[in-house]
């Protein structure tokens, strides 16, 4: 109930098997904190061909859109915009190793104008009352 995780089992690079399997997870916890889990890395990343295995690892806040494919009418091509992103050190990426992500404080945490007024937040919240809510 507190905690959603993916893992990822025994994955192949295409045209690598030889090499071995990955295997790793993203923990979603309740608190916000994001946990990255490399339990099998059999090969360091930044020998990864990102020509045909581009890895990207991190986080970044993205929206799809979906347009229709001239060539194919029936199928659409998808576009993935991303901004914000922090990207972690793939060269640090290995075997049996843990990336963690600890949220800052926000004005969302804040349930009242006055947990707003006497918080030591580094940001300019401002109240809504009418959401009565932070902004």
């Amino acid at each position: 109930g507190t905690v959603f995780v993916v893992q990822w089992d025994k994955v192949y690079l295409q045209g690598k098997e030889d090499v071995g399997s990955f295997t790793f997870q993203a923990a979603l916890h309740s608190s916000g904190r994001i946990v990255f889990g490399y339990k099998e890395i059999p090969v360091p990343v930044l020998q990864i061909s990102a020509s045909q295995h581009p890895v990207k690892a991190g986080l970044s806040d993205a929206f799809m859109v979906l347009n229709p494919s001239p060539d194919v009418p029936e199928s659409r091509r998808r576009t993935i915009y991303e901004y914000h992103r922090v990207e972690l050190d793939t060269g640090r990426i290995r075997s049996r190793s843990a990336v963690e992500f600890t949220p800052l404080p926000t004005c969302l945490q804040h349930q009242s104008c006055e947990m707003c007024v006497t918080s030591e937040l580094t940001f300019n919240c401002s109240w809504c009352h009418v959401l009565q809510r932070y902004l």
